[in-house]
């Protein structure tokens, strides 16, 4: 999983950016709020002047947004809104909507025939699977119950009763919104639990016995456990005791796993069950990169394409500063060649004896590239130092073998042997190499020459502790909770104006351009850099036709291409400026992939994305009421 730059910010630093103000959210926030208010208005007015006259038109809208803050908006009655939210709710569940739930519980059940049993990480898998099931199933439902009631109330016109009641717009539309959050909460906490279950008996299994244990000559015993769910483990005890003569061990890290493997004083072992799953809590520090001859660089060693694949590219727009979208810090991300002085540095923050009193735990995700096959079974080394960030003390390197396909975790003593100007002696961590600011450094080196070491800022950290996992799962459930959210209010919104199937289809685009915006960030880029991939719509149109390859000059007149480079720029730009009025849900989503992976979903990240939300959410609902306010339902 790799972080873009913007991850690693503050809810604060999000939220006012001290550094770059009018970058920040708050202040961009207040910029689509006013101008969507702008456009509404004027939309209004264009059809209360198409209704009424020019005059009387401009009259109605003036009516409306006094009607808004003098009457309505200080009269709404929280009696009134919960008797209007039940109302809905009961609506909803006489539609039979909480077959949802039964659809889901029947889709865990027949999960073992689709789901791979081989898996290298059975627990992504299942992980994956069950947010990702949910997550539709509760956007689609939200898209169903949020763009038909109120449309369907008017066709019917059920809506009599309640209009003419003393009901005010605001609380109609605040009551449809909380009445449907509060169908997909009661729905939720069911799949939650069910969820947790499946994942949790779904990774349990229990290992029985030992096999082919061997003490070798310093009293250390290796083996391999039985043969259970298309696996076995090594393990190693070390010579030493626990309590009395009971000693235990670790076993090998395999599908995602591993054992605690106890000895007893009879010469008995027991295996224990698998490790509870995970969720890190991880450290990360700032990355700087060094090329062959020890020069600092502000990225590594390019191989190709990757940096295409890792993102990172700056976007304009609303919604990147709104915290669901890319940043405009470059990702750092890149090789480091091997057998010379290049080198990635990582400064930490914060190192103290609180967060890591028994040692520092390091978690390496590292890629591997080979300019030559090479031993292939060996694998690449790598080497890990310990630096002091203004005196010349370091540790001595702790080499590794590189491991693609899961996540390297080394444990680093607080005592360790080093050099302090250039002499030999025993130094502690946080006594030597530690400044007074609670920083440290980090170097990661390839020891083989002529490979290559992929280093990303995200992939190398301390792990400052860990979380419950099911905890963890209820953050990424609130995450899913909060995109629902969104979806109503949407629906509720279109749904004021528009037919059922209308408003739903109009739901819908909203959503898929939300999952839209990185390709639309992405294609903005190419065309501000003059990076050519082929263009925009029209541009790559012609190169269909033409059948000419995306990295060759556009083989036209001048003139033509000039008008199908503005053509392009004109309607890429028109997509951003939609695509960035609207959340970036692919952010939101993506805080599945944290939970998936084994990370602890950030605080200030769930805080972001629920702040982005109640924005979200307040306009739509501001939308809602002047439509619903203008519209002539006795008609």
């Amino acid at each position: 999983m790799i972080l873009q730059p913007e991850d690693f910010w503050s809810f604060y630093e999000w939220l006012m950016r001290p550094e770059a103000f009018l970058e920040s959210a708050f202040l961009q926030g207040i910029v689509l709020f006013i101008l969507a208010i702008v456009i509404g208005l004027m939309v209004g007015y264009i059809i209360s002047a198409n209704r009424y006259g020019p005059g009387e038109g401009f009259y109605a809208v003036a009516r409306a947004v006094r009607d808004l803050i003098r009457f309505d908006l200080p009269g709404t009655s929280a009696h009134r809104v919960f008797a209007l939210a039940r109302l809905a709710f009961k609506e909803a569940i006489r539609r039979r909507v909480l077959f949802v739930v039964g659809l889901f519980v029947a889709m865990l059940l027949l999960a073992g025939w689709y789901l791979n049993p081989e898996s290298s990480d059975p627990a992504r898998l299942y992980i994956s699977f069950v947010l990702t099931a949910t997550n539709y199933l509760i956007l689609a439902l939200a898209l169903f119950i949020s763009a038909f009631s109120l449309p369907n109330d008017i066709k019917s016109k059920t809506i009599y009763t309640i209009v003419t009641k003393p009901v005010r717009a605001t609380e109609i539309v605040l009551g449809r919104m909380f009445g449907f959050m509060a169908v997909g909460t009661v729905m939720l906490v069911p799949m939650g639990l069910a969820s947790y279950l499946f994942v949790s008996r779904g990774l349990s299994h229990q290992h029985l016995e030992v096999v082919d244990v061997v003490e070798e000559a310093d009293g250390t015993l290796v083996g391999e456990t039985d043969f259970v769910q298309d696996h076995k483990h090594n393990f190693t005890i070390q010579p030493g005791t626990v309590e009395g003569d009971v000693s235990q061990g670790l076993t090998d890290v395999i599908r995602g796993h591993r054992h605690i493997v106890t000895r007893d004083a009879n010469g008995k072992f027991e295996i224990g069950p698998p490790a509870p799953l995970r969720a890190r809590i991880p450290s990360y520090g700032e990355i700087q990169f060094y090329d062959r001859t020890g020069n600092s660089k502000d990225a590594g060693v390019d191989i190709g394409a990757e940096r295409f694949a890792t993102g990172g590219y700056g976007s304009s727009g609303i919604s990147r500063v709104i915290g669901l979208s890319r940043g405009s810090r470059k990702v750092q991300h890149g090789y480091v060649e091997g057998g010379t002085l290049g080198k990635a540095e990582f400064v930490f923050q914060n190192v103290t004896p609180e967060r890591y009193p028994n040692g520092l735990f390091l978690d390496l995700s590292l890629r591997a590239y080979r300019s030559y096959k090479g031993d292939i079974e060996s694998g690449i080394r790598g080497s890990v130092t310990l630096k002091h960030p203004s005196k010349d003390i370091e540790t001595n390197p702790r080499t590794f073998d590189i491991n693609e396909y899961e996540v390297d975790e080394l444990f680093l003593d607080l005592d360790q042997e080093g050099t302090d100007n250039n002499k030999t002696r025993e130094l502690n961590v946080f006594e030597d190499l530690v400044d007074e600011n609670g920083q440290l450094i980090l170097v990661i080196k390839c020891l083989d020459r002529s490979q290559y070491l992929g280093v990303t800022q995200s992939g190398v950290y301390l792990r400052a502790g860990e979380n419950p996992f099911w905890w963890n799962l209820s953050k990424a459930y609130i995450s899913i909770w909060l995109q629902m959210a969104m979806v109503i209010a949407f629906g509720v919104m279109f749904s004021t104006f528009l037919s059922g199937p209308v408003a739903m289809v109009a739901t819908f685009a909203c959503v898929l351009l939300g999952f839209s915006a990185e390709q639309v960030y992405d294609t903005r880029h190419f065309i501000d850099s003059g990076i050519e991939r082929g263009g925009g719509p029209i541009e790559s149109m012609v190169r269909l036709l033409r059948q000419d390859a995306m990295t060759t000059q556009l083989d036209v007149d001048s003139t033509a291409a000039q008008v199908i480079k503005t053509t392009d720029a004109g309607i890429v730009y028109s997509l951003d400026a939609i695509a960035t009025a609207l959340p970036n849900l692919p952010k939101m989503v993506g805080t599945a992939e944290y939970a998936a992976s084994g990370f602890d979903i950030f605080g200030a990240l769930l805080l972001r994305h629920a702040t982005a939300t109640l924005g979200y959410c307040l306009l739509a609902f501001i939308i809602s009421y002047f439509f619903l306010k203008s519209r002539e339902i006795a008609a």
